[in-house]
């Protein structure tokens, strides 16, 4: 497996256990699917969907602009918006989530390919619990 996937595998496993951290009930826990569906995890109880994306500071174009093509599965096509409610983006320079609905990454019905994360409003892990949830522990 190459680096990179292992980066972003390790950011959806902070992500789960940040999750975790957060729920208070089982049944609000996170499922994962079989196959690349587009989303990485789904809340048990609501159906929620959560994308989690790795971002790092690039040196070479706009430090705080995310790609949101998808690259593994080219079959597939891009992201249409309807493959999950949210994103977490896990902020390596500061090792915190931007959570963002899926409605800031849309221009009208298209799915953006790119987006500034420091230009999406962050409602952070607690938000996404209580969107996705019925409960909220984190400060």
């Amino acid at each position: 497996m190459q680096q990179h996937r292992l980066k972003g595998i390790s950011s959806e496993m902070l992500f789960a256990a940040r999750w975790y951290e957060t729920i208070d009930d089982e049944k609000d826990s996170l499922i994962s699917p079989t196959l690349d569906t587009g989303w990485d995890f789904m809340v048990a109880s609501t159906g929620a969907k959560i994308q989690v994306k790795r971002h790092t500071k690039s040196k070479k174009y706009n430090p705080y602009n995310l790609d949101l093509r998808r690259k593994r599965n080219k079959g597939t096509g891009n992201y249409t918006g309807k493959e999950f409610d949210y994103i977490a983006i896990h902020d390596t320079e500061s090792d915190e989530f931007i959570i963002a609905d899926v409605k800031q990454l849309m221009r009208g019905d298209v799915m953006k390919q790119s987006v500034g994360i420091k230009s999406l409003q962050n409602l952070g892990m607690c938000q996404l619990v209580k969107l996705s949830t019925s409960a909220c522990n984190a400060p």
